[in-house]
């Protein structure tokens, strides 16, 4: 014998993905400068450092600017 009229009704659960992301001004890419040292300590020291730093934090910045154009693109933002 079935009493199916007698169960409770299942409540039926939805779960939604809300994608929130930082103000598209927030990050910029990093300016490279083109650098012409007048000292050769300075050539040959401080500006190899300051050329891997600025190469690293563009590449940072870049990454995040895709990753956020391929999500802007899959939840159909336009800027």
């Amino acid at each position: 014998m079935l009493l199916s009229a007698c169960a409770s009704p299942i409540e039926t659960v939805s779960t939604q993905v809300i994608v929130k992301l930082p103000p598209a001004g927030m990050l910029v890419p990093c300016y490279k400068p083109l650098v012409k040292g007048t000292w050769p300590e300075a050539i040959t020291e401080d500006i190899p450092k300051l050329k891997v730093a600025v190469t690293e934090c563009d590449k940072q910045i870049e990454d995040y600017l895709n990753w956020r154009a391929e999500h802007e693109s899959k939840i159909g933002i336009s800027k």
